[in-house]
């Protein structure tokens, strides 16, 4: 087998590689910005659990008596 019936392969699965990488780069971004996005809904949920006057209070659901 001569060099060249070897390099034409090589570069056909090298763009499929780096065709695999930019979906998977893509991908990788979307699940980054779903996990910020849930991890920022967790840490209010449990400011809410942890203190639900205080975000009662900021919503106008309850009125400050001091």
């Amino acid at each position: 087998m001569s060099d060249t019936g070897i390099i034409i392969p090589l570069k056909e699965r090298i763009r499929d590689l780096e065709a695999i990488n930019e979906a998977h780069q893509k991908k990788n971004g979307q699940l980054r910005v779903e996990i910020q996005d849930k991890d920022k809904k967790i840490n209010e949920l449990i400011e809410r659990i942890n203190n639900p006057t205080k975000k009662m209070r900021e919503q106008g659901k309850l009125w400050k008596t001091d």
